[in-house]
């Protein structure tokens, strides 16, 4: 017997553990039995060689079977070695001086003085059987069900195969007294796979890890071949598209290990069945031409684990993904007529069974444009509404751009396609290419097909004029119209945009209703963004928040990530962080969705570019980044010229980019700001909001809070529901300003009350020193609006809100010099001969750009900011005030 049969194999360097699957060993312990089962190359034997090297050692006996093995002396005398060389197994003990019979198996007094010597032992001994799998013979079979049907109590067993051994384990999982380790177990996760590379020195982005992940799917052996040719290609995104085709190692591997095993008509069974990536028991006996195709199915799921049941009813099968990918190109390159005719048979099953997405799939791989046209006339609008853009790309792309062009329906699709993926030129042309080869007259549907596909063409390049116009074009019939979901959805935008929020909102929740009722779920998802956009002009901001995060959730899940919904989501989220004063996440959404929007070519949603402009210019503004986020405002803005933006939209940008203006000295573009707003929506509240805060930004207190009154008591509209917070809060400032202690609490009240019903704290965040001084005196007299005021004060320190240093004017740091003197306001004027009305002035603003309410506060803030000429001017302390 050689010593190598019994001996724990060593774990090579560059190993990486598994603490997981330790783990699990461990909690098996007192366990009867313990099977590790899956296929070749999954990692079982180098994992349990750690555990015992790990935990065992002294009390492990290890045989490595092979083939040899069926001769059954042979097997037990392999067992009674490794014990033997235990050093659990005392000297003295039976085992090691045991004869083995000619027939083991079949002699009872030999099977039960192993089981009475095993019963002796003084602590209990495990016993690894590795590739049990090798073991066909009835003999040594029949021994081994003998030691599991007797138990000693003082052994552990633990059998290691490539899938199930022919042993009677059923009583033993009953009992719970089996542990099992499977090949679901013993894949290798994102951050196993991870350090397993680092292991050997690859470095793979996050995007290139997760696809080895998938494509090998965790199986160990893939992973290290993978390693092994990464380490030497420079083009590992190219590597990885070529994986396990042209793989040389994996190839070897797949044919020496895995498939070499198997029967010829089984390896024939695998090969017609790679083609799909699922099958079921009729299809597969369509591919095949066996009646037993369920059997065979069966008995390679129980068998090898090369084949897996899938869905809820797991009723269909997946082949191995690497062992797919190597079968299929060696059907392509070896066979490719029988390649093309098992997918021509595959999506005609496909076709017959209702499964049009699997189906265009097969065809594609055909290649044969009359089959590929033929589907697309029937299934092209039912797989674009439920969201199957990239399939209907790919399919497209078999035709070429000849074929697309000539033919109307296939033109407006294309469109269609190209207008989600934020290519509004591409789109044109496609619509172009239609309307020249419209044939009249034109099928109803497909009528109507071209009037959505030019709506959605002028609802994302932000001319509402002809969006508007063109919607009157609709006809929007009953619901289960194959394009009625998509014409509710184009009116209720378009409703939308004329601001009409309730007829928007009703055909909007009719759309939702109609496209889930017939499963279109792109449709659904694009319903959700638009219906976030309602929430948003009506104030519910949780629950406009709530609808983008599902919408967005259901692009990522659906593989929509880069679609205009996604980005719309991303904006609409962005928009809600902000709100809630998480100015970098609103950064991230925003640049997220930018990445779409903004990319080479003429943005597809002009519209969508400037709101997200505002607001990344608004968050940047806000972590510190003052120029450059006020730049980006700026841009924004500039880039709305010549588009007609919905009001609210233009209220937002403008407010956005007045507020950071004022609040960092940049006249020039507040006032152009405000001019943006007057000629959009010249009645709106937020104009007097914006003038007020100009006001009290030069000094004006009165004036300010004329204009503020004005705006609340409700005869101008308010376009943005949560600037009301932003009015009060401004009112607040007036009211310090003219030292009201009480009319300042009562207007900061106001503004907490509001920031707590809509969930807006964004202006409570970022409000003036000075109010930011009340809330935290007013702290513990606030009543039921204290939760509030202490997440404002919460969200503000875990942000560490920088404090902007407005710049001064000349005069007023003119001024500033003077007030470390003891010099009054009256004299101050005398000596820069103004009135001192106007010293005032220049004081107050002075104090708000400060962000202070007194002379000895601002003194103290100018020397902290090195805003004085000299510090030995405050000789004798500040005079009166």
């Amino acid at each position: 017997m050689p010593r190598a049969k019994v001996v724990v194999p060593g774990v090579p360097p560059g190993y990486v553990s598994r603490p997981r699957l330790l783990s699990a060993l461990d909690q098996a312990r007192d366990a009867t039995a313990i099977v590790v089962c899956a296929p070749a190359g999954s990692g079982k034997t180098l994992l349990l060689a750690e555990w015992v090297r790990l935990r065992h050692a002294a009390e492990t006996a290890w045989v490595s079977l092979d083939s040899d093995d069926n001769d059954d002396r042979r097997f037990w005398s392999g067992i009674l070695k490794a014990l033997e060389a235990c050093p659990g197994v005392p000297p003295d003990s039976p085992l090691r001086h045991l004869a083995v019979p000619v027939h083991p198996s079949r002699h009872l007094g030999f099977t039960g003085a192993v089981v009475n010597a095993l019963d002796e032992l003084p602590r209990p001994v495990w016993l690894v059987l590795d590739d049990l799998h090798e073991i066909v013979g009835d003999a040594p079979l029949q021994g081994l069900e003998t030691l599991l049907r007797q138990h000693a109590s003082a052994l552990r067993l633990v059998l290691i195969a490539r899938h199930d051994p022919p042993l009677s384990l059923a009583k033993l999982r009953l009992a719970d007294q089996l542990a099992e380790i499977r090949t679901d177990d013993l894949r290798f996760s994102g951050p196993e796979a991870h350090a397993l590379l680092a292991a050997a020195g690859v470095e793979l982005s996050p995007e290139q890890l997760a696809e080895l992940v998938q494509r090998t799917e965790g199986w160990a052996a893939g992973l290290r071949l993978a390693t092994v040719s990464l380490r030497e290609t420079e083009d590992p995104g190219r590597f990885l598209a070529e994986f396990a085709e042209n793989d040389r190692a994996m190839a070897d591997y797949l044919l020496d290990e895995v498939l070499s095993r198997l029967p010829p008509d089984l390896l024939e069974f695998l090969r017609a069945i790679s083609v799909c990536d699922e099958v079921s028991a009729g299809l597969a006996r369509t591919l095949s031409g066996r009646g037993d195709a369920g059997v065979l199915l069966d008995t390679l799921e129980r068998a090898t684990s090369l084949v897996m049941r899938v869905g809820a009813r797991q009723r269909w099968y997946r082949v191995h993904a690497l062992v797919r990918s190597y079968l299929l190109a060696g059907l392509n390159r070896q066979l490719p007529g029988q390649a093309v005719v098992l997918h021509q048979h595959a999506a005609d099953w496909f076709a017959r069974h209702g499964r049009p997405v699997q189906a265009l799939a097969q065809l594609i791989q055909t290649r044969d444009a009359d089959h590929v046209v033929a589907s697309l006339r029937r299934s092209a609008l039912p797989l674009a509404l439920a969201g199957a853009h990239d399939l209907l790309a790919r399919a497209l792309a078999v035709l070429g751009e000849n074929v697309i062009a000539a033919d109307s329906l296939l033109a407006l699709v294309s469109a269609s396609l190209q207008l989600e993926e934020g290519e509004a030129a591409g789109a044109e042309v496609d619509l172009a290419h239609a309307e020249a080869a419209w044939a009249v007259p034109a099928p109803a549907e497909l009528e109507q097909l071209h009037v959505l596909v030019k709506v959605r063409l002028a609802e994302l390049t932000g001319d509402i004029d002809a969006m508007l116009h063109t919607t009157d074009e609709l006809e929007l019939g009953e619901a289960s119209h194959i394009l009625g979901a998509l014409s509710m959805l184009r009116r209720g935008n378009a409703l939308l945009a004329a601001g009409r929020h309730n007829a928007a909102h009703k055909q909007l929740e009719a759309a939702l209703d109609a496209a889930r009722e017939n499963e279109q779920d792109y449709v659904a998802t694009q319903c959700l963004a638009a219906l976030a956009g309602v929430a948003a002009t009506v104030g519910d901001y949780r629950l406009m928040g709530r609808l983008a995060g599902d919408a967005l959730r259901e692009a990522e899940d659906k593989g929509w990530r880069h679609t205009m919904v996604a980005a719309t989501a991303s904006a609409v989220l962005g928009y809600r962080d902000l709100l809630l004063g998480r100015p970098a996440e609103c950064l991230r959404h925003a640049q997220d969705a930018t990445q779409l929007v903004d990319g080479d070519v003429p943005s597809a949603n002009r519209g969508l570019s400037v709101l997200l402009g505002a607001l990344a210019g608004t968050a940047r503004f806000e972590v510190g980044e003052w120029a450059e986020g006020l730049a980006q405002l700026g841009a924004a803005r500039a880039g709305a010229r010549g588009i007609h933006l919905p009001a609210p939209q233009v209220v937002l940008g403008a407010v956005l980019e007045h507020r950071a203006a004022v609040r960092f000295g940049w006249t020039e573009a507040a006032r152009e700001a405000v001019t943006w707003v007057r000629e959009a929506a010249p009645e709106c509240g937020e104009l007097m909001l914006m003038r007020a805060r100009s006001q009290l930004a030069l000094g004006r207190p009165v004036s300010a809070g004329a204009l503020i009154r004005a705006m609340l008591d409700a005869s101008h509209t308010m376009l943005l529901p949560w600037t009301a917070i932003d009015a009060w809060l401004l009112d607040t400032e007036v009211a310090l300003f003219a030292d009201d202690e009480p009319g300042a609490q009562r207007a900061l009240h106001k503004a907490l009350s509001l920031a707590g019903h809509m969930d807006v704290l964004y202006p409570l965040v970022f409000a003036s020193p000075v109010v930011i001084e009340l809330l935290i005196s007013r702290l513990g007299k606030l009543g039921g609006l204290h939760s509030v005021a202490a997440q404002v004060l919460e969200v503000r320190q875990a942000l560490g809100v920088p404090v902007i240093p407005l710049p001064l004017t000349r005069r007023e740091r003119t001024v500033l010099n003077l007030l470390p003197t003891l010099r009054s306001f009256d004299e101050i004027a005398q000596d820069l001969t103004i009135s001192p009305n106007t010293v005032k002035t220049h004081v107050r603003a002075i104090y708000h750009k400060l962000g202070v309410r007194r002379r000895r506060d601002a003194v103290s803030v100018a020397l902290e900011r090195g805003l004085l000429e000299s510090a030995a001017e405050v000789t004798n302390g500040p005079g009166p005030h």
